[in-house]
């Protein structure tokens, strides 16, 4: 049965990248089944599964998953001074939540992501986040998780809703044990009105910035040009007429017609030529732009990525540095695609002062980027470890995108754009994307990550909730081996 755990499957990820098989699989229905769980498997490795839309290692285990999506309830309730707010089962997909917000309420989330296919507690785990607001971790007012007594050393559960705990609690790559439930205050439905613009230069683009907050753009490989995505909320406006028509244009041209003409090239005919050409001489020129569209804001800030299996690098740069970052991008990925290609002095500089400049030449060549690398603005988190944690300025979550296989020399390429931008502007990985980052860069880039440690041991002290990726990338010490220790007291 699949509630006791004797049900083998194996786990595959949305992007291949992940197959494993645990010892145990559950599909709980209850709280108390968490808990008896956790119970029954105090000395092994636990982690949790949602919708698998990520790419980084954080939820294998080669002994116990939990599969929560039959914990997928909403409850919107109506607050003191007349707010809404909702509580959300953790394995609840973001898609269900909204429908279940749009129709019981006149409100909405208060931030959404590029994707809606996650799990709320998968979103919030990780930093989701979408453009021009803070991440989705940010705005959860309490998160209920299901861990460890310190005294008793059995499961219940914890109710996180307050200071540095609920910080920690808000992005804790589900080393605070189990998430039940999120809670969260929504905000009235809102309208966006979207225009899609050629600029010049990312100067242009960032000068739009101010009046467009919500925008995303997007470097054009091989072009090296920009397309805005200006987006604001649209006040006292309403929903354009052809608002439907452009849906239908966006998800048959873009979701669907853009992506399978970029796996073609790139997968199918593995054609680096046409790849350029294409980039340089045609997607743009198809591309609608110059055409404001006011819809509602679930369905313009949101893509189908979901419809095509591709392998993500996100990194996070501070505002103050994302000129110079997409100049070093631009230049290391014309690089990577050519020998020959002329890059910059000031990235020679950069990289010379870092002493990567040798590595790079020795890459030259290797790979030819086929995706637009995508740019969003995100404002700073109230957590101890997203990727905008303890900033006091915006930062830029920049996109790479895959969609060929092998990945390895796509991986080579987001490996060497991590380490060097790590290097010069403090960069942060996002943690459920492609995430090659040691535990000692962490601990520069994150001040509190000393502080969210010692919170996740009060409730794991026997790092029931680790497992190898959490460990290497957030620096956590050998877990006591409790299983070792009963078997040693038992003998003696």
């Amino acid at each position: 049965m699949q509630q006791n755990g004797t049900e083998t499957r194996e786990v595959v990820n949305f992007g291949g990248n992940l197959r494993f098989t645990p010892s145990r699989y559950y599909l709980p229905h209850s709280e108390d089944e968490v808990l008896e769980i956790l119970d029954r498997h105090a000395g092994e490795q636990i982690r949790v599964v949602g919708s698998r839309h990520a790419w980084s290692e954080a939820i294998v285990s080669p002994d116990v998953i939990v599969d929560m999506r039959h914990m997928n309830h909403v409850e919107i309730t109506e607050g003191p001074s007349g707010k809404t707010w909702a509580t959300v089962g953790g394995g609840c997909r973001i898609s269900r939540l909204l429908e279940e917000l749009h129709s019981r309420s006149e409100d909405t989330m208060p931030t959404i992501g590029l994707i809606t296919e996650q799990t709320i507690a998968g979103a919030v785990s990780t930093g989701t986040h979408g453009s021009g607001k803070h991440s989705l971790s940010h705005y959860v007012t309490e998160i209920r998780t299901a861990a460890y007594d310190p005294e008793t050393g059995h499961a219940r559960i914890y109710v996180w809703n307050e200071g540095d705990s609920l910080r920690a609690a808000r992005c804790a790559l589900g080393c605070l044990g189990v998430v039940l439930s999120v809670q969260f205050q929504c905000v009235p439905k809102y309208l966006v009105a979207e225009r899609l613009v050629r600029c010049a230069s990312i100067e242009q683009v960032l000068e739009g910035e101010e009046s467009h907050p919500l925008q995303q753009f997007y470097l054009v490989p091989h072009l090296w040009g920009w397309l805005a995505q200006r987006r604001a909320v649209a006040v006292g406006r309403g929903r354009s007429w052809y608002a439907g028509m452009y849906r239908i244009y966006w998800f048959l041209g873009l979701d669907v017609g853009l992506h399978l003409i970029v796996k073609l090239l790139a997968a199918v005919f593995q054609s680096r030529k046409l790849v350029r050409r294409f980039y340089r001489h045609v997607a743009s020129q198809v591309i609608l732009k110059n055409l404001t569209v006011v819809d509602d804001s679930h369905r313009t800030l949101v893509m189908k990525h979901q419809l095509f299996k591709h392998f993500e690098i996100e990194i996070f740069v501070p505002q103050r540095h994302v000129r110079e970052a997409a100049r070093f991008v631009q230049d290391v990925l014309a690089r990577f695609d050519s020998a020959g290609a002329a890059i910059s002095a000031e990235t020679q500089r950069d990289l010379r002062q870092i002493g990567m400049e040798e590595t790079l030449e020795h890459l030259a060549g290797t790979f030819t980027h086929h995706y637009v690398v995508t740019f969003r603005r995100v404002l700073p988190d109230d957590t101890l470890i997203s990727m905008t944690a303890g900033a006091d300025e915006p930062w830029y979550a920049i996109s790479f995108i895959t969609y060929v296989e092998p990945r390895d020399r796509f991986m080579t390429m987001g490996k060497f754009l991590l380490d060097s931008m790590t290097k010069l502007y403090g960069a942060r990985p996002h943690w459920g994307k492609f995430c090659p980052l040691p535990s000692e860069a962490a601990a520069e880039l994150y001040p509190r990550l000393d502080e969210f440690r010692a919170i996740c041991r009060r409730v794991d002290p026997h790092g029931v909730f680790q497992n190898k990726f959490v460990t290497r990338v957030l620096g956590f010490e050998a877990p006591v081996d409790v299983l070792a220790m009963a078997a040693h007291s038992a003998a003696t």
